[in-house]
């Protein structure tokens, strides 16, 4: 039988959080050390999902409702890489707008991820990068966690959720971009009620950016040239440019995917009802629990708490 508010909630996302987090930064750290690909696939399928699935197994969550494993129209199949590919240049902007900064008072450091060298290296790596992160991150963030944050509204839930993506990255070049990325996947698994919005959002903008890697690598742009290129304006100024031009670019396909956004079915009122009779229990343990509220509080959002200063101690680490 499932239990009654079908949905677990924040203090369990958080400490699923903190757990996954920590196992990422030492065992999948170390096993992508050893070989990249083989370390994401470790740390994104037994890392990353499989705690999540046994978890809501173990404490008999009703996963279909928890996850939002519901069925997409063609329309919305169609429409959601769309709106993706869209939106990435806002993400792009977004992340040389981090890069700018840390140009500016220090280094920026060389990406984790290889380029791919050959056709076999770039279907290899369109399994690991896009698809395997477009769906055990999904479950992680716009399923298990951004349900754990429903009773703040969906707004926070999705707000909340994203911020937690983007630390998770352990990249603070790699920052703003996925936060907002979180945000928009967020919106289109909420609008839709299915993560399967997600999903498919999340491996089109992954492919897409892996795809660009590939081009740009395979390019016959000789390297010399590339650096008589470089020496001629400074890192930051470079970045600053890119910066611009794709701001340029954000303002316009922004427009687009916002209104291709809004040509989306809006299943919000489902998920509104959903909720509402969902957190009659929750709304209950508030109240049971409002004697000691402070210090509930505190412990709820701990996990979270450690996380962010593990994320500004590295990063310490690395740029100071």
């Amino acid at each position: 039988m499932d239990r009654i508010e079908n949905k677990p909630k924040i203090i369990e996302g958080n400490m699923l959080y903190l757990v996954v987090t920590m196992l990422l930064i030492t065992v999948g750290s170390f096993a992508q050390r050893k070989n990249i690909f083989v370390g994401l696939l470790i740390t994104e399928y037994i890392i990353t999902l499989v705690p999540i699935l046994l978890y809501l197994i173990i404490k008999k969550y009703n996963i279909k409702k928890v996850l939002r494993l519901n069925k997409l129209t063609k329309k919305e199949i169609l429409l959601i890489p769309a709106i993706t590919l869209l939106a990435y240049p806002i993400g792009a902007f977004l992340n040389s707008l981090m890069m700018i900064i840390i140009s500016i008072f220090g280094e920026l450091l060389e990406s984790p991820l290889p380029s791919p060298s050959s056709g076999g290296s770039y279907i290899i790596g369109l399994f690991v990068i896009a698809i395997t992160p477009g769906i055990c991150e999904e479950f992680m963030f716009r399923g298990f966690l951004m349900r754990c944050y429903d009773n703040k509204g969906y707004k926070k839930a999705i707000l909340i959720s994203s911020v937690l993506f983007g630390l998770m990255h352990f990249n603070i070049q790699n920052l703003l971009g996925p936060i907002f990325l979180g945000v928009l996947f967020g919106f289109l698994v909420y609008r839709t009620n299915s993560l399967f919005a997600g999903i498919i959002g999340h491996i089109t903008n992954n492919g897409f950016a892996w795809t660009l890697t590939y081009i740009i690598s395979s390019s016959d742009i000789p390297m010399e040239q590339t650096e008589e290129v470089g020496m001629q304006i400074s890192e930051t100024m470079s970045i600053i440019i890119s910066a611009v031009f794709l701001l340029a670019i954000a303002l316009v396909t922004g427009i687009f995917a916002y209104k291709l956004y809004k040509k989306l079915p809006n299943r919000q009122l489902e998920n509104l009802h959903m909720n509402n009779e969902e957190n009659q229990v929750e709304i209950i343990d508030d109240i049971d629990e409002s004697k000691d509220i402070k210090i509930n509080n505190i412990f709820k959002y701990m996990p979270v708490i450690v996380i962010m200063i593990i994320y500004i101690y590295l990063h310490m680490i690395l740029y100071i």
